[in-house]
């Protein structure tokens, strides 16, 4: 019980902050903490998007792609608040289903590039450690590539409140959410803006990290208070 009226009290706390980053930026949001980010690049006829996550978000990813059962993304949920890290999967596990061309194919699913209206074809190269590395995801398009339409639904089948952030390093971003996945891309801008970050991309990343702690926390509030992961809405 006090763990869950500190919970309480600090999603009360967070609430000011929040409201001024929901009036300055597009609506954000996540069904656990940290947004999965996709980081965008093209060369020629390349686009290549470096795709990073939490552990518990990777780990739903695994279990997206049906290679870990529900009770492993719990649990690594749980050691967000303290839970037993020796319940996790060991290296070779990670490395089992880094491996396995079942995640490959979800992550190319729900990562689409389209250029002109026409899919891209795309290949997902994941690290040796998934849930720590992530996965570079390579798209060869036609023509060489100007301007895009970056699609993503990664773990949309999961829970519709999970969304992505993109980014490239200027101060172009996108919230791909279940409501609006895709959004056009321009990659002729810079990768980096002279001058330093924009106030835009300051504003972005306060958003993103609030949000996604009242989120995190809002899960936590959820839970019996015997401590028993529940299954958050699933």
């Amino acid at each position: 019980m006090p763990r869950l009226a500190s919970a309480r009290s600090m999603t009360l706390a967070l609430c000011v902050p929040v409201i001024w980053a929901w009036m300055a930026l597009p609506a954000l949001g996540h069904a656990a903490g940290e947004l999965p980010h996709a980081r965008l690049s093209a060369e020629g006829e390349q686009v290549t998007v470096e795709l990073s996550t939490a552990p518990d978000d990777a780990a739903d990813l695994v279990v997206a792609a049906g290679l870990w059962p529900e009770e492993v993304f719990l649990a690594y949920l749980d050691v967000l608040f303290g839970g037993d890290p020796g319940l996790l999967p060991d290296d070779a596990e990670i490395a089992e289903v880094s491996a396995d061309p079942a995640l490959a194919d979800y992550l190319t699913e729900r990562v689409r590039i389209r250029q002109q209206g026409n899919d891209c074809p795309g290949d997902a190269r994941v690290a040796a450690d998934f849930i720590e590395d992530g996965a570079t995801l390579v798209f060869t398009c036609p023509d060489t590539v100007t301007e895009a339409e970056v699609d993503i639904t990664l773990l949309h089948d999961r829970d519709p409140a999970y969304r992505t952030f993109s980014v490239d390093g200027t101060a172009q971003y996108a919230v791909h959410t279940a409501d609006r996945s895709a959004h056009p891309w321009d990659f002729t801008l810079a990768q980096q803006a002279e001058g330093g970050v924009s106030v835009a991309v300051l504003l972005a990343a306060a958003g993103v990290i609030l949000l996604g702690a009242a989120g995190l926390l809002a899960r936590l509030w959820s839970r019996p208070a015997d401590g028993t992961p529940a299954e958050a809405g699933r």
